[in-house]
């Protein structure tokens, strides 16, 4: 199995491109590195950066983009702050064989916020309302973007391209401050999620479904979750089966053309699979259904996307059963000749021993995983890379 593990911009400015490569592969003895070349806003805990204990903000690139790739000049990515304007993954990339390391390249794509809220190609909900920090892959300017990006990353010597949320994201992941204070059922969490912009209503409509009636439907039933009252509204009976189809369509399409560009550059394509970190991200205690039963929400078809490239999955979990739960349930979906890999954290909450992740270790290569990614270098306390090495070397017994 490859194994690599994630880190930030500010993690490479801060603590210095030498000191985190020597880290990687002397402390962790991992060989391959992906900085995170286009990111989100988020508040993080960083246990070793000598600049920031808590790094709040940070949505961009740490690369040096080249603007003209991209159509609309709304739609352009922007340098992230904690790249303090260097080319951090040329940086990378420029000096990573001095210390025996390949590098890949971790880009999100339609989780992307730090942008002016009225832009084109947001998501709008069944209501109208914008979601300014989701991207909508229905639309043809986001689709132009998203290849754009990936020819811009792949200019670089990069081997792999780790694809993150090309994909709507669910309605309660990965805005800033989210707040509710009226219980919803999982339809409404659902319908409030779906992007019912034009690009979204016409792709549906194409595909016979009535989108009118299930927008109807749709509000009928938040509507009576936001009263207090009782489900209302048969959204399933309106099509909403059909809709989610028509987005896995929407999805399929851009990751083949995503796949096909990275493919193009000579750098190998590989989707993230985020379904399977969404229920275990807070306490690594996931319950319920194996994530991949939800992916088909998010847009993301395992079937149809097995085909394309490469998986990652993303089984964040504290018991080593789980994980493998995660990658045998995908791979029911996916089929036997999916490519699987696995994202594991080896601190809290999901680790706290080597002998935890190498058990971890252990399910992944009697499952067939052909890569592990390790999330991530600037969250994890410097102990937590000892524990990979350790880990690492009673798997390999």
């Amino acid at each position: 199995m490859e194994v690599s593990i994630f880190c930030g911009a500010l993690d490479l400015a801060g603590e210095g491109v030498g000191t985190v490569l020597a880290n990687v592969r002397e402390r962790a003895g991992v060989e391959r590195i992906a900085p995170a070349a286009a990111y989100h806003n988020a508040r993080d805990l960083l246990p070793h950066n000598p600049l920031r204990r808590v790094a709040t903000g940070g949505a961009g690139v740490c690369f040096a983009p080249e603007p003209g790739r991209y159509p609309d000049p709304a739609l352009r990515p922007r340098p992230s702050a904690f790249a303090m304007g260097r080319d951090l993954l040329g940086e990378v990339c420029e000096r990573a064989g001095e210390y025996g390391v390949a590098v890949d390249a971790w880009v999100v794509y339609l989780h992307d916020d730090g942008h002016a809220p009225d832009r084109p190609g947001i998501v709008r909900n069944l209501y109208g309302d914008p979601y300014p920090h989701v991207l909508c892959p229905a639309d043809p300017g986001v689709r132009a973007y998203a290849v754009a990006l990936t020819e811009d990353v792949c200019r670089y010597p990069v081997g792999t391209l780790l694809a993150e949320a090309p994909h709507w994201l669910p309605f309660e992941h990965g805005y800033g401050h989210e707040r509710r204070s009226v219980p919803l059922d999982a339809t409404a969490l659902l319908l409030l999620g779906l992007c019912f912009c034009r690009h979204c209503r016409e792709a549906a409509a194409g595909r016979g479904v009535p989108v009118r009636d299930l927008l109807a439907a749709a509000r009928t039933h938040v509507e009576a979750c936001l009263t207090g009252g009782g489900p209302a509204g048969d959204v399933w009976r309106a099509g909403l089966g059909e809709y989610l189809d028509a987005r896995c369509e929407r999805v399929t399409s851009l990751i083949a053309e995503v796949a096909a560009a990275a493919a193009r550059a000579g750098v190998t394509p590989r989707l993230l699979d985020l379904s399977a970190g969404l229920l275990g991200w807070a306490d690594g205690r996931p319950a319920g259904p194996p994530g991949a039963e939800s992916a088909r929400l998010l847009g993301a078809d395992p079937a149809a996307l097995a085909p394309l490239c490469p998986i990652t999955l993303t089984p964040y979990a504290r018991d080593p059963a789980r994980v493998g739960e995660e990658v045998t349930a995908y791979r029911a979906l996916a089929g036997g000749d999916a490519r699987l890999g696995v994202a594991l954290r080896p601190m809290s909450p999901d680790c706290d021993s080597a002998e935890n992740l190498a058990r971890k270790l252990g399910v992944a290569r009697d499952l067939s995983v052909d890569r592990v990614d390790l999330y991530h270098y600037g969250l994890s306390p410097l102990a937590a890379l000892d524990r990979i090495r350790q880990a690492r070397a009673i798997a390999s017994r």
